[in-house]
């Protein structure tokens, strides 16, 4: 862009004292709890910069206003604002309403008895250039609420882990991915032993604490690449890329112990958790076979008073160990 002369130019000049008219209007119609959510910091770093654009774009006037890349980072601060509780679409509208009001004042005092056909035309590209922006606003507002709302579809509400829709589309995608590369992973599916006892003794409060500590503990345990989620009630599950059955086991032994030595209730014995692994390929390839397998080797487990159970192989494979 080209730079800017005259009376627009003055304007450019004054982009931070515009900046801080604007954050008057906002915080004139805020609450105080609102106002202590206000982001000051980014609103100081991003919005002269973003006034500084529009005023260059009214002062080229090259017809659409249209946001470069940098510009719609700018913009999407805007719909951001309000960090301490839910935006709505209105609030971005009267927060770019009150951005436009800045600048045609800003755009009055410079031009309007001096130059009054160019303040027309000035408010005119102004008005282009702020409506873009409260379009790229109002879609980057849409792109936050639609990743929230995934984010608490695939979250268990109690602990944060992923729920079981979040396991599914995980499991999902292993299995395409040995399909494809023929990389294992394991499948640990495991509860907590007792904690019907612990609801009953202490109340439901300290169960969910309980279940909280748990998966603080898985995560703390299992590594990056790893996927832990809650299937609810007291039942948990951990995927393990790239984990044949004997390193998947010895995974399961990890979190065992760190659940044991980690978690614990007033007046009650360490925590326990009864945990069944499986593993693809060794135990199937497909969902369903993965998660029963598991699931009987977690009973398996609890019946045996043990911490970790390996599945059993499948019929064909068993049979096949047993002539050998």
């Amino acid at each position: 862009m080209t730079p800017t002369r005259g009376p627009l130019a003055r304007l450019d000049g004054s982009r931070d004292e515009l900046a801080k008219a604007w954050l008057v209007r906002v915080i004139e119609r805020a609450s105080l709890e609102e106002i202590k959510e206000l982001p000051t910091d980014r609103i100081a770093r991003e919005l002269p910069a973003l006034i500084g654009d529009i005023v260059t774009s009214v002062a080229t006037a090259n017809g659409t206003y249209e946001l470069s890349e940098e510009q719609a980072r700018r913009v999407a601060s805007l719909a951001a604002l309000r960090s301490g509780r839910e935006t709505s679409a209105g609030d971005v509208a009267r927060d770019v309403a009150a951005l436009q009001a800045v600048l045609v004042r800003a755009l009055r005092e410079e031009l309007a008895e001096k130059e009054p056909e160019r303040f027309a035309e000035a408010v005119e590209h102004l008005v282009d250039a702020t409506g873009a922006i409260q379009a790229a606003a109002a879609e980057e507002l849409i792109r936050r609420r639609s990743r929230e709302l995934e984010s608490q579809a695939n979250t268990d509400a109690l602990t944060g882990l992923g729920n079981l829709r979040h396991l599914q589309k995980q499991i999902s995608h292993l299995l395409a991915i040995h399909k494809r590369y023929g990389h294992p992973f394991g499948v640990l599916l495991m509860d907590i032993d007792g904690l019907k006892r612990i609801n009953d003794s202490h109340g439901h409060p300290a169960g969910d604490r309980v279940l909280m500590q748990v998966a603080m503990s898985l995560q703390r345990s299992i590594r990056t690449v790893d996927v832990a989620a809650r299937l609810g009630g007291d039942e948990f599950c951990v995927l393990a890329p790239q984990q044949a059955p004997e390193a998947a086991t010895t995974l399961a032994e990890r979190l065992a112990t760190a659940v044991r030595e980690e978690v614990a209730t007033p007046d009650d014995p360490p925590v326990s958790m009864s945990i069944g692994v499986a593993a693809c390929p060794s135990h199937g390839d497909d969902a369903e076979t993965l998660i029963d397998t598991a699931d009987r080797a977690m009973y398996r487990a609890k019946a045996a008073g043990e911490n970790v159970a390996l599945g059993e192989a499948p019929p064909s494979e068993a049979a096949e160990e047993a002539k050998s």
